[in-house]
């Protein structure tokens, strides 16, 4: 299942600075969220995804000044919202039959998130209150160093960090995917799921929405000279 996921979080390519904030708007997907997922079309699933996807991207393409970007980074939280989308996407795409759709489902809310698929109800349910499994994201990221280099980090994940709006962070307490090692080698190109603890340090709880439906910052320090931080802001 893994494996699946990390195939379907694909990226495009544009020039990138350290610092990019995306303003999102609930109503462009309020009509599809208020469908049932199990209905949704191929091009529904993707406004989903692509609407929870942010990035490390520009809309400067043109700039007279240098850029010192080695790395590009896309993030996806891994929410009931875009784990609808990528189960009925997966549905579609391998042309299975409709029933599939609630066993994939509730296998990746079992997976990455303390949500689960209510069979009786047909609807998502917490599945954990003190929600201890976190908040998840699949990332990915690629080195464009120019002139090339490779980028090692000893230890590995402790340099990316999940803010609210406040300052609180939390640190990446679970990392799965393909090629992935406790330390970080990133050559060419590495996508994985990083899982952030839902507490900060000091034992305070960094979100209060356990869909992670509201804004957010994720910080990548260690990757080149200067931290990478991709807001995502929920209007």
């Amino acid at each position: 299942m893994k494996k699946l996921l990390l195939i379907f979080f694909s990226i495009s390519i544009f020039l990138s600075n350290c610092a990019s904030i995306k303003h999102a708007y609930k109503q462009v997907i309020t009509t599809i969220l208020e469908k049932d997922a199990n209905f949704w079309s191929i091009e529904e699933c993707n406004k989903v995804l692509k609407f929870y996807s942010a990035d490390n991207k520009t809309n400067h393409i043109f700039s007279s000044v240098p850029s010192k970007r080695k790395v590009l980074i896309k993030t996806m939280p891994l929410n009931k919202n875009t784990i609808s989308a990528l189960s009925r996407k997966e549905v579609i795409e391998k042309r299975l039959e409709d029933e599939k759709f609630f066993e994939i489902l509730d296998s990746y809310l079992n997976e990455y998130t303390s949500f689960r698929y209510d069979q009786n109800e047909n609807k998502i349910v917490e599945a954990d209150t003190n929600y201890s499994k976190g908040y998840s994201f699949n990332v990915y990221f690629e080195n464009v160093s120019d002139p090339y280099e490779p980028i090692f980090l000893e230890d590995g994940y402790s340099y990316f960090f999940l803010e609210n709006l406040s300052g609180d962070y939390s640190r990446v307490t679970e990392v799965s995917g393909m090629f992935v090692e406790e330390y970080l080698q990133l050559d060419g190109y590495l996508s994985a799921v990083l899982t952030f603890s839902p507490f900060s340090s000091t034992g305070k709880r960094i979100f209060f929405n356990k869909n992670l439906d509201e804004s957010y910052r994720l910080v990548f320090n260690g990757l080149q000279d200067d931290p990478i931080a991709i807001h995502w802001n929920l209007n």
